[in-house]
């Protein structure tokens, strides 16, 4: 959706202020531990853009709660798994032998959008280490909350979705439904009937 759409589909504009009361309204408090998924082009035309709404998430939380967004990076898999959109067999040999090591710091998200994505940098907010499927987190639990992601089961019992689950963490979804909810696959780990699967993604060792 386009800037001028937004603009026009607009009562007034969004701000930090009113991102804040709404965000208050819908019972977020501080020292709250929650997990947001975003789409910003949804909340209408926000003054500041993303900035304003990280913003808000933290005058809400204070920095006794915390802020946890999820930064997947879906490229860093194999690629002869891809499917949006899927490579040529013969391009994904060159692929494996070439992508640069995930690294937290540098790495990109994919698809998350621009609001994990501006949090994801932000000072002070820390980036699990997993290659495909990390989170950022911010305040008082960011450090918990994003220490040892294991690789093996990576939304299982040793995953940020599992820290939240301990600190009996919420889940916000800001102008997004349940089919982005990452917490379901915590649930799915834990169903008796859970599949396994293998994947490979280029890190640094040690």
């Amino acid at each position: 959706m386009g800037e001028k759409e937004l603009i026009d589909r607009a009562p007034e504009p969004r701000t930090r202020r009113s991102l804040a009361a709404d965000l208050r309204q819908l019972g977020l408090r501080p020292g709250t531990v929650v997990v947001v998924h975003s789409s910003l082009s949804s909340l209408g035309w926000v003054c500041g853009g993303s900035v304003a709404v990280v913003q808000a998430l933290m005058d809400v939380l204070t920095e006794s709660g915390t802020l946890v967004m999820p930064t997947h990076s879906a490229e860093y898999s194999d690629p002869g798994k891809w499917e949006h959109p899927p490579v040529p067999e013969s391009w994904q040999e060159p692929i494996r032998e070439n992508m640069p090591a995930f690294d937290p710091q540098t790495t990109p998200t994919r698809g998350m959008g621009r609001i994990p994505e501006t949090f994801r940098v932000w000072p002070g907010a820390l980036r699990s280490s997993h290659p495909a499927v990390s989170f950022a987190a911010w305040g008082r639990h960011a450090s918990f909350v994003t220490g040892d992601h294991s690789l093996a089961y990576s939304l299982g019992e040793s995953s940020p979705l599992a820290r939240i689950y301990e600190l009996d963490g919420q889940v916000l979804l800001l102008g997004v439904g349940h089919e982005v909810n990452t917490s379901f696959h915590l649930a799915e780990y834990r169903a008796p009937a859970a599949r396994r699967s293998e994947d490979g993604a280029p890190i640094v060792e040690d």
